[in-house]
């Protein structure tokens, strides 16, 4: 399965902020829109310097403290976020954010703007989801083979 299939079921959705703000409005944002990252952008809204997702936060207050909240997001960021293309295979990208330790991957469109944002989770329910759909095709065709079967 490609992460394009992905992106496009799951939706094009990519929250950013600007690498000055807070800290704590990075996290409100990921509060107010249920998300599990945001990404952190610079000067040029497509400049995507890095991302903020709950293992961000959860070492920023564990390094810094509850001031940590206060000080700018750039601090903080995982650098450089982890890219993916949309032509890339899902099982590839899953691969390699398991092997980085990380949960999220900016989707690149081959032209290089940002196409959107797939999480772990995003990836194992569709590879989960094309595994059940096999499984179901050769069960098809097992179960009419043997029907076909002289009695």
């Amino acid at each position: 399965m490609k992460i394009a299939a992905i992106v496009s079921r799951k939706g094009r959705q990519f929250e950013t902020v600007r690498e000055s703000v807070p800290l704590s409005q990075a996290v409100e944002l990921m509060h107010r829109q249920s998300i599990g990252s945001v990404g952190i952008v610079g000067g040029r809204a497509s400049e995507v310097l890095g991302i903020v997702s709950q293992q961000e936060l959860t070492a920023a207050i564990a390094e810094r403290g509850i001031h940590a909240l206060q000080l700018p997001v750039v601090i903080f960021m995982r650098r450089p976020a982890l890219f993916c293309r949309c032509e890339d295979n899902a099982a590839d990208v899953m691969h390699i954010m398991t092997r980085e330790r990380c949960r999220h991957a900016v989707v690149r469109t081959i032209g290089g703007a940002v196409a959107g944002l797939v999480s772990l989770g995003d990836l194992v329910a569709a590879l989960l989801e094309e595994v059940q759909l096999e499984a179901g095709v050769l069960r098809d065709i097992a179960r009419s083979r043997l029907l076909a079967l002289p009695g």
